[in-house]
């Protein structure tokens, strides 16, 4: 079924081994990465792998994360802004941002940046 897929690169807090992937469906994942908060695991990275528009896996497409944020408030899309939704926001690198609703809001909220990608290192002239 073509669906997207988040990539996560998890490890423990202050742990030096090998980061795990793990691979998990996107709209079912993001109410649940608020527990990365303050957590024991730590997100090293992530992305979304987009297989929804092809079933052909050369037509698939992989967009690195720049930055996920959890909590924030948008409006909803179907009652004209007339009731606010906790949403999962996620921004590409590229800079394409995209949300997944979460749930029912009472109030306005920015949310929490859960993890942002580390800025590219600038080569070094001489």
């Amino acid at each position: 079924m073509p669906r997207d897929v988040l990539i996560l690169r998890v490890s423990l807090a202050r742990s030096r081994a090998v980061p795990s992937i793990v691979m998990l469906d996107l709209s079912a994942a993001a109410p649940h990465l608020e527990q990365f908060v303050g957590g024991d695991v730590v997100l090293r990275g992530a992305a979304v792998l987009s297989t929804k528009f092809a079933h052909e896996v050369d037509r698939w497409r992989l967009d690195p994360l720049s930055e996920i944020r959890v909590g924030g408030t948008e409006p909803e899309r179907y009652s004209q802004g007339e009731r606010l939704v906790t949403v999962t926001r996620f921004t590409t690198a590229a800079g394409r941002t995209f949300s997944v609703p979460v749930a029912l809001a009472t109030r306005a909220a920015r949310g929490r940046r859960l993890w942002r990608a580390k800025a590219p290192a600038t080569p070094v002239r001489s």
